[in-house]
């Protein structure tokens, strides 16, 4: 099979095989897709006999990692027509669609994985989990506040109003999906296209404290995304939700892992689950760890480290490179080549290196895990280097 981007002229067979493995053509959100934001350039396409047999689209986000707003793309779409499955293709298609973005000038590509075994094998690991919290509306009520009025949102020029509560509920996270005018107007495309709602609170100053985006139609109304800037947000939006008595049964909410308001549920976690979310994958481990920002306070002098990387489906980063650190908060790498098996001071795999970097996991918890392999003090030092943080991110497309 061929590899290429993708022309205008695919497009018909990359609809039928976007159609054929996940939302039928008549379906609002192929509708809106395909009309307001599916990008040529931005696609992969696999050829085979002159059929178009396997596609990923390559989604252009920013997302910000550590502080740092890094260009990203998010990898969705990935399909493979069953009459070329089984034969290594989505090896083949994730192969190239990396040598792609190394083309770009990419460090890390993220995606939301149908099943994450089948990415791990690859490279990737999972970054972001969220919670995913259901309970029978009857059952909210000791969590309701009514402190808050409420809106609704129905235009996307009202972007503007959501923005500083996204902005303020990600602050303190890492991972998340930088958001300006473009994408807020797209996110809300997409929902207003496919009849979903969304919710707001505000105080007695009118300010807007918290939102949440759902869907009416069904016993369970699902919220798919929960924001908000105070406890008395969240509770007003349960409230709002608990109103709904008549027209569901239950409710489910996802949320960023980082909440654990989960305590002070009546019966605790009854409900309540992981969802993993999000997982992430070093395109090219140069780019990557000269992008992502360390801590400047655990770098008191320049040092140096010799890092193996081992990552069985890209050359470029399967190798031995010297990380110095010390100059600036970024710091300087560069591969090197016949290095004594003792002169090397840590070994990481590649997803390792990239749930590391993007806050998900500590050095300590990957050495338990086997993904990370070196002496204690060099273990200690990367995690004073790049610390655990909080992630999140909630984009689905």
């Amino acid at each position: 099979m061929d590899f290429r981007i993708a022309t205008a002229q695919d497009t018909p067979q990359v609809e039928a095989l976007w159609a054929y493995c996940f939302e039928p053509k008549e379906d609002p959100f192929f509708q809106y897709y395909f009309s307001n934001c599916y990008e040529p350039e931005n696609t992969v396409v696999g050829i085979q006999e002159g059929q178009l047999l396997s596609t990923v689209h390559l989604r252009q986000y920013n997302i910000n990692v550590r502080g740092a707003v890094l260009p990203t793309s998010y990898m969705v779409g990935v399909a493979t027509h069953p009459a070329a499955r089984r034969g290594g293709i989505g090896g083949a298609l994730l192969t190239y669609s990396l040598e792609e973005l190394r083309r770009r000038g990419q460090g890390i590509t993220i995606l939301m994985p149908s099943k994450a075994g089948f990415y791990q094998q690859y490279g990737w690991d999972l970054y972001a989990h969220q919670w995913v919290q259901t309970m029978p509306l009857e059952n909210l009520r000791p969590l309701t506040d009514k402190a808050l009025s409420f809106g609704l949102l129905n235009d996307i020029e009202q972007w503007t109003l959501l923005d500083p509560v996204y902005k303020a509920y990600t602050k303190n996270l890492c991972g998340y999906a930088e958001r300006g005018e473009k994408e807020w107007k797209r996110l809300l495309g997409s929902f207003f296209a496919e009849g979903v709602n969304i919710a707001v609170v505000k105080n007695n100053t009118n300010e807007i404290e918290g939102y949440a985006v759902y869907r009416l139609g069904s016993p369970e109304i699902p919220v798919t995304e929960f924001v908000y800037t105070t406890r008395r947000a969240q509770r007003g939006l349960l409230n709002y939700f608990y109103n709904h008595r008549s027209q569901g049964e239950s409710i489910r909410w996802n949320e960023g892992l980082h909440d654990t308001g989960y305590r002070f549920v009546p019966d605790g976690k009854t409900g309540h689950i992981t969802m993993p979310y999000m997982m992430a994958r070093i395109v090219d481990v140069e780019t990557a760890l000269t992008t992502v920002p360390v801590n400047p306070e655990a770098v008191m002098m320049p040092i140096t480290l010799t890092i193996k990387i081992t990552d069985s489906l890209c050359t470029w980063n399967d190798g031995v490179f010297e990380l110095t650190l010390g100059e600036s908060i970024t710091p300087k790498v560069k591969r090197v080549s016949d290095v004594a098996k003792e002169d090397i001071d840590l070994t990481i795999d590649v997803g390792g290196l990239a749930v590391l970097l993007m806050g998900a996991v500590s050095a300590k918890d990957l050495v338990f895990e086997g993904k990370l392999d070196g002496e204690s003090h060099w273990i200690d030092y990367l995690d004073m280097v790049y610390p655990k943080q909080n992630t999140y991110i909630n984009e689905w497309w």
